[in-house]
């Protein structure tokens, strides 16, 4: 079983995106201040907000336990 988890995520200007994460690569992307969202369908890119963290947050440690 994988320990990557999929969540939705939508961009500035309203697309879908999916993105994967384990919560080790999650916490580590985060703290090192590299995290971006990219949208593929409009090349946007941009940072999460502190809802999308908390969330994301919320689904790994679900997730893990």
């Amino acid at each position: 079983m994988s320990d990557r988890v999929d969540f939705e995520i939508v961009c500035p200007n309203d697309h879908n995106q999916t993105v994967t994460f384990s919560q080790k690569e999650f916490e580590e992307t985060l703290k090192s201040g590299a995290l971006v969202f990219h949208c593929n369908t409009c090349n946007a890119n941009w940072p999460p907000s502190h809802e999308d963290i908390a969330k994301i947050r919320k689904q790994l440690s679900k997730h893990s336990s």
